[in-house]
Protein backbone atom coordinates (compact mmCIF):
# COMPACT_ATOMS: atom_id res chain seq x y z
CA UNK A 1 0.00 0.00 0.00
CA UNK A 2 1.34 3.39 -1.01
CA UNK A 3 0.44 6.91 0.14
CA UNK A 4 -0.26 7.77 -3.47
CA UNK A 5 -2.94 5.05 -3.61
CA UNK A 6 -4.61 6.53 -0.54
CA UNK A 7 -4.81 9.92 -2.23
CA UNK A 8 -6.18 8.34 -5.42
CA UNK A 9 -8.88 6.50 -3.50
CA UNK A 10 -9.95 9.56 -1.52
CA UNK A 11 -10.29 11.57 -4.73
CA UNK A 12 -12.58 8.88 -6.15
CA UNK A 13 -14.56 8.81 -2.89
CA UNK A 14 -15.02 12.57 -3.14
CA UNK A 15 -16.07 12.64 -6.83
CA UNK A 16 -17.99 9.32 -6.86
CA UNK A 17 -16.70 9.02 -10.40
CA UNK A 18 -13.40 7.51 -11.58
CA UNK A 19 -13.21 9.60 -14.77
CA UNK A 20 -13.72 12.87 -12.86
CA UNK A 21 -11.16 11.82 -10.23
CA UNK A 22 -8.66 10.89 -12.94
CA UNK A 23 -9.08 14.31 -14.54
CA UNK A 24 -8.44 16.03 -11.18
CA UNK A 25 -5.37 13.87 -10.62
CA UNK A 26 -4.04 14.40 -14.17
CA UNK A 27 -4.18 10.65 -14.81
CA UNK A 28 -5.84 8.55 -17.46
CA UNK A 29 -9.01 6.77 -16.38
CA UNK A 30 -7.58 3.28 -17.12
CA UNK A 31 -4.41 4.04 -15.13
CA UNK A 32 -6.40 5.20 -12.10
CA UNK A 33 -8.73 2.20 -12.31
CA UNK A 34 -5.71 -0.10 -12.41
CA UNK A 35 -4.23 1.48 -9.27
CA UNK A 36 -7.47 0.98 -7.33
CA UNK A 37 -7.76 -2.62 -8.57
CA UNK A 38 -4.23 -3.30 -7.28
CA UNK A 39 -5.15 -1.77 -3.93
CA UNK A 40 -8.26 -3.94 -3.63
CA UNK A 41 -6.28 -7.05 -4.57
CA UNK A 42 -3.67 -6.27 -1.93
CA UNK A 43 -6.33 -5.70 0.72
CA UNK A 44 -8.37 -8.69 -0.49
CA UNK A 45 -11.61 -6.75 -0.14
CA UNK A 46 -13.60 -4.59 -2.63
CA UNK A 47 -13.61 -0.88 -1.79
CA UNK A 48 -15.89 0.37 -4.59
CA UNK A 49 -19.23 -0.61 -6.02
CA UNK A 50 -18.94 0.22 -9.70
CA UNK A 51 -22.09 1.54 -11.38
CA UNK A 52 -22.48 2.38 -15.06
CA UNK A 53 -21.62 6.06 -14.65
CA UNK A 54 -20.49 6.37 -11.03
CA UNK A 55 -19.12 4.50 -8.07
CA UNK A 56 -20.06 4.22 -4.40
CA UNK A 57 -18.13 2.93 -1.44
CA UNK A 58 -18.56 -0.46 0.13
CA UNK A 59 -18.68 -0.70 3.90
CA UNK A 60 -14.97 -1.57 3.80
CA UNK A 61 -14.45 1.39 1.47
CA UNK A 62 -16.13 3.75 3.94
CA UNK A 63 -13.84 2.55 6.74
CA UNK A 64 -10.82 2.69 4.48
CA UNK A 65 -11.62 6.28 3.48
CA UNK A 66 -12.04 7.31 7.14
CA UNK A 67 -8.67 5.95 8.17
CA UNK A 68 -6.95 7.11 4.98
CA UNK A 69 -8.00 10.70 5.74
CA UNK A 70 -6.51 10.41 9.23
CA UNK A 71 -3.30 8.90 7.93
CA UNK A 72 -2.81 11.50 5.21
CA UNK A 73 -3.75 14.28 7.60
CA UNK A 74 -1.04 13.07 9.98
CA UNK A 75 1.47 12.83 7.14
CA UNK A 76 0.65 16.38 6.03
CA UNK A 77 1.03 17.67 9.60
CA UNK A 78 4.34 15.84 9.91
CA UNK A 79 5.57 17.33 6.64
CA UNK A 80 4.55 20.81 7.79
CA UNK A 81 6.33 20.32 11.11
CA UNK A 82 9.51 19.14 9.39
CA UNK A 83 9.31 22.12 7.04
CA UNK A 84 9.09 24.44 10.04
CA UNK A 85 12.10 22.68 11.55
CA UNK A 86 14.08 23.32 8.37
CA UNK A 87 13.08 27.01 8.49
CA UNK A 88 13.95 27.24 12.23
CA UNK A 89 10.31 27.99 13.04
CA UNK A 90 9.98 24.99 15.37
CA UNK A 91 12.13 22.69 17.46
CA UNK A 92 14.17 22.82 20.65
CA UNK A 93 17.85 23.64 21.18
CA UNK A 94 19.26 21.73 24.15
CA UNK A 95 22.19 23.83 25.37
CA UNK A 96 24.63 23.19 28.21
CA UNK A 97 25.59 26.28 30.23
CA UNK A 98 28.33 26.86 32.76
CA UNK A 99 27.49 28.07 36.26
CA UNK A 100 29.38 31.27 35.42
CA UNK A 101 27.21 32.00 32.36
CA UNK A 102 25.63 34.99 34.10
CA UNK A 103 29.03 36.67 34.36
CA UNK A 104 29.73 36.33 30.64
CA UNK A 105 27.93 37.32 27.47
CA UNK A 106 26.70 33.77 26.87
CA UNK A 107 23.15 34.68 27.88
CA UNK A 108 23.22 37.65 25.49
CA UNK A 109 24.27 35.34 22.65
CA UNK A 110 21.32 33.07 23.41
CA UNK A 111 18.90 35.97 23.75
CA UNK A 112 20.01 37.62 20.50
CA UNK A 113 19.78 34.34 18.62
CA UNK A 114 16.31 33.63 20.01
CA UNK A 115 15.15 37.05 18.79
CA UNK A 116 16.22 36.05 15.28
CA UNK A 117 14.40 32.70 15.52
CA UNK A 118 11.48 33.13 17.97
CA UNK A 119 9.90 29.84 16.86
CA UNK A 120 12.71 27.87 18.51
CA UNK A 121 12.57 26.82 22.14
CA UNK A 122 15.48 26.40 24.53
CA UNK A 123 16.25 23.70 27.06
CA UNK A 124 19.17 24.56 29.36
CA UNK A 125 21.34 22.24 31.43
CA UNK A 126 23.52 24.14 33.93
CA UNK A 127 26.58 22.34 35.27
CA UNK A 128 30.37 22.15 35.25
CA UNK A 129 32.46 21.64 32.14
CA UNK A 130 33.23 17.93 32.59
CA UNK A 131 29.59 17.07 33.20
CA UNK A 132 28.37 19.13 30.26
CA UNK A 133 30.92 17.56 27.91
CA UNK A 134 29.81 14.09 28.97
CA UNK A 135 26.15 15.02 28.48
CA UNK A 136 27.04 16.10 24.95
CA UNK A 137 28.89 12.85 24.24
CA UNK A 138 25.91 10.93 25.67
CA UNK A 139 23.65 12.79 23.19
CA UNK A 140 21.59 14.35 25.99
CA UNK A 141 22.20 17.93 24.77
CA UNK A 142 22.93 19.44 21.37
CA UNK A 143 25.73 21.87 22.25
CA UNK A 144 27.48 23.39 25.25
CA UNK A 145 29.73 26.20 26.44
CA UNK A 146 32.56 24.73 28.51
CA UNK A 147 35.93 25.63 29.97
CA UNK A 148 38.61 23.54 28.33
CA UNK A 149 41.84 23.33 26.40
CA UNK A 150 42.56 22.65 22.75
CA UNK A 151 44.56 19.55 23.69
CA UNK A 152 41.70 18.15 25.77
CA UNK A 153 39.07 18.72 23.10
CA UNK A 154 41.26 17.26 20.36
CA UNK A 155 41.09 13.96 22.21
CA UNK A 156 37.36 13.72 21.44
CA UNK A 157 37.03 12.99 17.70
CA UNK A 158 33.22 13.35 17.80
CA UNK A 159 33.38 16.99 18.94
CA UNK A 160 33.48 20.21 16.97
CA UNK A 161 34.78 23.14 19.01
CA UNK A 162 35.70 26.80 18.69
CA UNK A 163 37.20 29.10 21.31
CA UNK A 164 35.01 32.09 22.10
CA UNK A 165 36.78 33.62 25.09
CA UNK A 166 40.16 33.62 26.79
CA UNK A 167 40.66 35.19 30.18
CA UNK A 168 43.38 35.25 32.84
CA UNK A 169 42.97 34.44 36.51
CA UNK A 170 43.60 37.11 39.13
CA UNK A 171 43.95 37.16 42.89
CA UNK A 172 40.97 38.55 44.80
CA UNK A 173 41.74 40.22 48.14
CA UNK A 174 39.88 42.52 50.48
CA UNK A 175 40.66 46.22 50.25
CA UNK A 176 41.73 45.90 53.89
CA UNK A 177 44.32 43.29 53.06
CA UNK A 178 47.91 44.60 52.65
CA UNK A 179 48.21 42.51 49.47
CA UNK A 180 45.58 44.73 47.82
CA UNK A 181 48.19 47.42 47.16
CA UNK A 182 50.47 45.14 45.20
CA UNK A 183 50.75 45.50 41.41
CA UNK A 184 50.96 41.71 41.03
CA UNK A 185 51.17 38.63 43.25
CA UNK A 186 53.14 35.40 43.02
CA UNK A 187 52.44 32.09 44.67
CA UNK A 188 55.19 32.93 47.22
CA UNK A 189 53.21 36.02 48.26
CA UNK A 190 50.28 33.78 49.17
CA UNK A 191 52.14 31.28 51.36
CA UNK A 192 50.98 32.85 54.65
CA UNK A 193 47.41 33.61 53.57
CA UNK A 194 44.35 31.37 53.94
CA UNK A 195 43.46 30.33 50.39
CA UNK A 196 39.99 29.81 48.97
CA UNK A 197 40.88 26.92 46.67
CA UNK A 198 38.79 25.74 43.72
CA UNK A 199 37.04 22.38 44.00
CA UNK A 200 39.39 19.41 43.58
CA UNK A 201 37.75 18.30 40.32
CA UNK A 202 38.30 21.61 38.53
CA UNK A 203 41.02 22.26 35.96
CA UNK A 204 42.07 25.41 37.85
CA UNK A 205 42.65 23.40 41.04
CA UNK A 206 44.96 21.00 39.22
CA UNK A 207 46.98 23.93 37.88
CA UNK A 208 47.19 25.62 41.30
CA UNK A 209 48.22 22.38 43.01
CA UNK A 210 51.04 22.03 40.51
CA UNK A 211 52.20 25.65 41.02
CA UNK A 212 52.21 25.35 44.82
CA UNK A 213 54.02 22.02 44.63
CA UNK A 214 56.70 23.42 42.30
CA UNK A 215 57.22 26.32 44.73
CA UNK A 216 57.53 23.91 47.67
CA UNK A 217 54.53 25.46 49.41
CA UNK A 218 51.69 23.69 51.19
CA UNK A 219 48.74 26.08 50.87
CA UNK A 220 46.70 27.03 53.91
CA UNK A 221 43.30 26.04 52.55
CA UNK A 222 40.36 27.94 54.03
CA UNK A 223 37.80 26.07 51.96
CA UNK A 224 37.29 24.46 48.56
CA UNK A 225 34.68 25.87 46.18
CA UNK A 226 34.35 26.83 42.55
CA UNK A 227 31.31 29.02 43.18
CA UNK A 228 32.51 32.43 41.98
CA UNK A 229 30.07 34.40 44.16
CA UNK A 230 31.27 32.69 47.32
CA UNK A 231 34.96 33.03 46.40
CA UNK A 232 34.57 36.77 45.86
CA UNK A 233 32.44 37.33 48.97
CA UNK A 234 34.83 35.43 51.23
CA UNK A 235 37.77 37.40 49.87
CA UNK A 236 35.89 40.72 50.08
CA UNK A 237 35.25 40.08 53.79
CA UNK A 238 38.97 39.42 54.29
CA UNK A 239 38.41 35.82 55.33
CA UNK A 240 40.82 34.52 52.72
CA UNK A 241 42.44 35.08 49.36
CA UNK A 242 40.59 33.85 46.29
CA UNK A 243 41.43 33.11 42.68
CA UNK A 244 38.95 34.19 40.00
CA UNK A 245 38.94 35.00 36.32
CA UNK A 246 39.39 38.71 35.77
CA UNK A 247 36.17 39.03 33.74
CA UNK A 248 34.03 37.54 36.51
CA UNK A 249 35.74 39.54 39.25
CA UNK A 250 35.35 42.74 37.23
CA UNK A 251 31.66 42.15 36.50
CA UNK A 252 30.91 41.64 40.20
CA UNK A 253 33.14 44.50 41.44
CA UNK A 254 31.48 46.59 44.16
CA UNK A 255 34.57 48.33 45.54
CA UNK A 256 35.07 46.02 48.53
CA UNK A 257 37.90 44.01 47.02
CA UNK A 258 40.94 44.38 44.78
CA UNK A 259 41.71 42.42 41.64
CA UNK A 260 45.46 41.81 41.54
CA UNK A 261 47.18 40.17 38.54
CA UNK A 262 48.59 36.69 39.24
CA UNK A 263 52.16 36.31 38.06
CA UNK A 264 51.64 32.65 37.17
CA UNK A 265 49.50 33.77 34.23
CA UNK A 266 46.92 31.06 34.59
CA UNK A 267 44.33 31.42 31.87
CA UNK A 268 40.85 30.14 31.24
CA UNK A 269 39.34 29.47 27.81
CA UNK A 270 35.64 29.04 27.10
CA UNK A 271 34.77 26.88 24.10
CA UNK A 272 31.58 26.32 22.20
CA UNK A 273 31.26 22.59 21.50
CA UNK A 274 28.80 20.43 19.61
CA UNK A 275 28.82 17.05 17.93
CA UNK A 276 30.17 16.92 14.39
CA UNK A 277 27.24 14.71 13.45
CA UNK A 278 24.82 17.55 14.32
CA UNK A 279 26.44 20.22 12.15
CA UNK A 280 24.09 19.38 9.27
CA UNK A 281 21.02 19.65 11.50
CA UNK A 282 19.36 23.02 10.63
CA UNK A 283 19.10 24.57 14.10
CA UNK A 284 22.56 23.41 15.23
CA UNK A 285 24.16 24.51 11.95
CA UNK A 286 22.52 27.93 12.27
CA UNK A 287 23.37 28.36 15.97
CA UNK A 288 26.98 27.25 15.43
CA UNK A 289 27.43 29.82 12.67
CA UNK A 290 25.95 32.51 14.91
CA UNK A 291 28.31 31.69 17.78
CA UNK A 292 31.28 31.67 15.42
CA UNK A 293 30.31 35.12 14.19
CA UNK A 294 30.48 36.39 17.78
CA UNK A 295 33.91 34.83 18.05
CA UNK A 296 35.15 36.32 14.79
CA UNK A 297 33.85 39.74 15.74
CA UNK A 298 35.65 39.32 19.10
CA UNK A 299 32.72 40.55 21.11
CA UNK A 300 33.57 40.46 24.81
CA UNK A 301 32.02 37.71 26.88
Amino acid sequence: MQMQQLRYFLEIAKEKNISAAAKNLYLSQPSLSQQIRKLEEELEVPLLIRHSKSVSLTDAGEQFAHHARRILGGVDQLSELMHKQSLLEAGTLKIGLLWIAGYTNLLQILSDYHCLHPGLNYSFSVNGSAHLQQMLLDRKIHAAFIIGTEEQLDQEPDLYSCKIQEDFYSVIVSRRNPLASRKSLSVLDLRDSPIIMPSPASALRKSLDRIFEEAGITPNILCETSQSDLVIQLAAHDLGVGISSKSIATSAQDGTYAIVPFESRLHRSIYYVTLKELLDYPSIRSFTRYVKRYQLERKPL
